[in-house]
């Protein structure tokens, strides 16, 4: 009995040694992914002066299609009201995250992506 305890105990962690670096990669990768959308999403809105909702749904639409993200988990807020030259435009995105182990027990790590940007606007009326 002790034996096959052993055998079973030694794959889980073979298997979780074997996937961990892969897992981990495919995470930075999404992490990146939302990096750049958020960025870019910026950019657009510093134009408009604002995040407007075809900028958000935009945005969202990129993490969906591009990256494969669910969109019921993906929340995305943005200034909404029209901000002058030289004021600040702040947006942020909430992301799920894919695990990084196997078993999930060895997993401390957030369940979701936080990423927030402030920019200056560059409305002019």
């Amino acid at each position: 009995m002790s034996k096959t305890l052993a055998e079973w105990m030694t794959l889980f962690i073979a298997i979780n040694i074997m996937f961990a670096p892969i897992l981990s990669y495919v995470d930075s990768l999404n992490r990146e992914a939302v990096e750049v959308v958020l960025a870019e999403g910026a950019k657009k809105a510093s134009i408009e002066g604002r995040f407007t909702p075809a900028i958000i749904q935009e945005m969202k639409d990129t993490l969906v299609n591009k990256y494969h993200f669910d969109s019921n988990k993906i929340t995305i807020q943005g200034t909404q009201t029209l901000t002058p030259r030289n004021q600040y435009i702040e947006g942020s995105i909430k992301a799920p995250r894919s695990f990084i182990f196997v078993l999930d027990i060895f997993n401390p790590s957030p369940s979701t992506f936080e990423k927030d940007i402030k920019i200056l606007s560059e409305y002019i009326n």
